[in-house]
């Protein structure tokens, strides 16, 4: 679902009625006022190119780009990622059948270029020293503000964008959001390794992007829409921010789609998996926009509290513990996710059947730590996930 977040704001400076110099608003006047029909979905896949003789990261992406429409892929940061947008749709299946249309002319072009195509939240071996930095004005941007903190972020995932009618309601679904990311996260770890070592965690994705990057991670919850304008207002005035696309919450809302975009997934290699978490996203917020509109509104929990989950879903996965919010008592994560699913089993109109399967099966960062417990290679790890990113989009 491809927007660049530029929004408004790609114009110079303009002059006021009064002959002021002012900056244009990056929130657009009609942002979730004229959207898409309300549950619209869409998302956003990072992968990664390899050199297939060594299995490290290797560039390519810029001469895809150039072959390609600017509306199904973009550059993202570095020369061996590429991200791949689908168009707006009403089912979970429609966006994941734009997912694998794009996978498949990725692994063209990965041939013709002699690369390995291969999506998780980190790559197994990869060194960011290594990695050139694209010539896109935003990122050379980024590149002399955060300098080694942005260069060393060779991480990969997946986006999912739910459209949304009202800014009040949009601002109740980014509060309420805001819980489920240990969920969502614990389901989706797909990144145990980084620069060839074994980092202990399921998600060291999370620990190189969003709690290294203060405009990252989970966000404080916002209460009201003008909260988040006065953000906004604030980090553009002040130049700690030139477009909405650099502020990279876990969930942000996305005022240029109309849509509350989720960010807490690892990318996953078997886009059937990707599937069951646009469906579980899809779901989720169908349930929270029903609390909004019935009035029957829940709790809004501190991040203090939504932290501690979190960094059990980092380091352990779906086998940790998580604490509950109203008894502050600690029980397994598997038993917190079968409530979530209870819970949006009579919410929600969607089938399920998928997500509790996700729970059942090893998570793709288990797949990972399997392959090099019995190859003891990290290069066999690396083609072991091009190998089923190719595979698994063929079926």
């Amino acid at each position: 679902m491809r927007d660049t977040g530029e929004g408004p704001a790609r114009g110079p400076l303009a002059p006021a009625s009064g002959g002021e110099i002012t900056q244009e608003p990056l929130i657009p006047k009609d942002a979730f006022e004229s959207t898409e029909a309300e549950g619209t979905l869409g998302a956003e896949e990072e992968l990664w190119l390899a050199d297939p003789e060594t299995a490290k990261l290797a560039g390519g992406a810029q001469s895809i780009l150039d072959a390609e429409s600017d509306n199904e892929f973009s550059g993202e940061l570095i020369d061996c990622e590429i991200e791949a947008n689908t168009a707006a749709h009403k089912s979970p299946a429609a966006v994941v059948g734009d997912l694998r249309t794009r996978r498949k002319v990725l692994l063209g072009h990965a041939e013709r270029l002699g690369r390995m195509l291969g999506t998780s939240g980190t790559h197994p071996l990869g060194d960011w020293r290594e990695q050139r930095i694209i010539e896109k004005p935003h990122y050379q941007r980024l590149k002399g503000k955060l300098g080694w903190l942005i260069r060393r972020n060779n991480t990969f995932s997946v986006h999912v964008h739910y459209a949304v009618r009202g800014r009040e309601k949009a601002v109740y679904l980014f509060d309420r959001l805001r819980e489920y990311v240990p969920h969502l996260l614990a389901l989706s770890v797909n990144s145990p390794f980084w620069q060839g070592e074994n980092t202990d965690m399921h998600s060291a994705r999370i620990l190189v992007f969003s709690r290294s990057i203060h405009r990252a991670g989970l966000p404080e919850p916002l209460g009201r829409w003008e909260n988040y304008a006065k953000y906004i207002d604030f980090a553009r005035r002040s130049g700690a921010i030139h477009s909405l696309s650099e502020v990279w919450w876990d969930v942000r809302p996305h005022p240029g789609l109309g849509t509350m975009e989720v960010r807490a997934f690892d990318a996953q290699t078997d886009v059937r998996r990707t599937e069951a978490l646009v469906t579980l996203t899809a779901a989720l917020c169908d349930a929270l926009s029903a609390e909004f509109d019935s009035g029957d509104l829940r709790p809004i929990r501190p991040s203090r509290e939504i932290e501690e989950n979190k960094w059990s879903a980092q380091r352990y996965g779906l086998h940790g513990t998580f604490s509950d919010h109203e008894t502050h008592e600690a029980r397994p994560t598997l038993a917190f996710i079968e409530e979530l699913l209870d819970y949006l089993a009579g919410a929600s109109g969607r089938d399920l059947s998928a997500i509790a399967a996700l729970a059942e099966e090893p998570t793709e960062s288990e797949r990972q730590l399997e392959v090099f417990r019995e190859t003891g290679s990290l290069a066999e790890v690396a083609r072991d996930i091009s190998r089923r990113t190719g595979e698994l989009t063929a079926n």
